[in-house]
């Protein structure tokens, strides 16, 4: 159950869950690049469009119930402050990675900049995705730019609104509607700009995460006992292991918001339910959520230098050598720069950044 702690706001798996959307990420894209280690050609997995549809409603989630707490305490919301936050977990690392991203482009010639430069310093790397002009080592950066365009208006929604509930359906509603009609428009005619804006701009992924918030906040009845039942956790469960081995599929223009519906059945549980079927309070899981940010920022980087370092050394083992060897490299370099990260550049703006939370999260 969350609870009050001195550090904050506390929700029991949280971090499980940003490990579970992290490694899925770096997993796939570690399939994307098995031809630079002398492995069979690879498209990668779903997992990774999964893994990122987790992480935006995780984010709409929590960012939602938070702001849904400080207006019940000081009825309005500090725009102000939120804004500060937000720039104070995102800018620096973000930036700081792009300039390194930036460093090894030039370097090793990897593409002519500026190109499409100006689009990722500001904060919109999803307009370089959807045409199809991202630039190496950061195109992973779409998502930020994402969710950082969803988080322009949306703390001035939660404020602004009477009835929270009837604005997240009638979005979501929306954003579905046009993400079929545009489906429909690209089977029928070819015309396919119009879905893809939709389908890489998931709005209503975060808008799933905080309708959850919102009957999470409400304590509503009929959403506990339906979400805490033993069927939609096994149901959510199951859909995360297929996931894993790539067989997870309903409708294309639907999958993610169906994961986003999943990740608030696991947030609810993990943080809430006693008696949830599986719990993410491990010590493993609180480490890799507490440094996701990093594992998802830094591992393209990573990728594109074991090419490099490790490349020539894999080709002495078998192709399960191969990988075993790839993917435990690629893992524990990941995780070990994330930490480093975490602990020696990152937390000096997390302290600055908790100076401005009128409601304090240690998730």
């Amino acid at each position: 159950m969350s609870s009050n702690r001195d550090s904050g706001i506390h929700l029991n798996g949280l971090n499980g869950i940003r490990a579970i959307a992290a490694l899925a990420v770096v997993v796939s894209h570690t399939l994307l690049f098995s031809k630079s280690f002398g492995l069979p050609e690879n498209t990668g997995l779903d997992l990774a469009g999964f893994g990122v549809s987790i992480f935006f409603s995780l984010s709409g989630f929590l960012i939602t119930y938070l702001l849904l707490l400080e207006k019940k305490q000081f009825t309005t919301i500090n725009t102000k402050a939120f804004y500060i936050r937000r720039i104070l977990r995102i800018w620096p690392l973000y930036y700081f990675y792009l300039l390194a991203a930036i460093l090894c482009i030039i370097l090793f010639k990897l593409a002519v900049l500026p190109g499409s430069l100006i689009y990722y310093l500001l904060l919109s790397a999803n307009i370089p995705f959807i045409v199809g002009t991202e630039l190496p080592l950061v195109g992973h950066y779409w998502s930020l730019g994402v969710e950082e365009q969803f988080y322009l208006f949306w703390p001035w929604v939660v404020k602004k609104s009477k009835n929270l509930t009837k604005v997240l359906i009638l979005f979501i509603s929306i954003f579905l509607l046009l993400k079929l009609s545009f489906r429909i428009l690209d089977i029928k005619t070819g015309i396919s700009w119009p879905y893809m804006v939709i389908h890489v701009n998931r709005f209503e992924c975060m808008a799933i995460g905080a309708l959850g918030a919102v009957f999470f906040f409400n304590e509503n009845t009929f959403f506990y006992r339906t979400v805490f039942h033993p069927a939609p956790q096994i149901i959510a469960w199951a859909s995360i292991g297929l996931m894993a081995i790539n067989k997870f599929h309903i409708a294309s223009f639907i999958d993610n918001d169906v994961v986003a519906a999943i990740t608030v059945v696991l947030i609810a549980n993990v943080a809430a339910n006693e008696k949830t079927l599986i719990s993410l309070n491990a010590g493993i899981f609180n480490f890799l959520g507490k440094i996701s940010f990093g594992i998802y920022v830094y591992h393209p980087l990573v990728l594109f230098f074991s090419g490099k370092l490790i490349g020539n050394f894999l080709n002495k083992w078998s192709i399960a050598g191969k990988y075993v060897l790839l993917f435990s490299y690629v893992l524990i370099v990941t995780v070990a720069i994330a930490w480093i990260s975490y602990n020696f550049f990152e937390k000096k703006f997390l302290v600055l950044k908790s100076k401005f939370a009128l409601i304090k999260s240690s998730s």
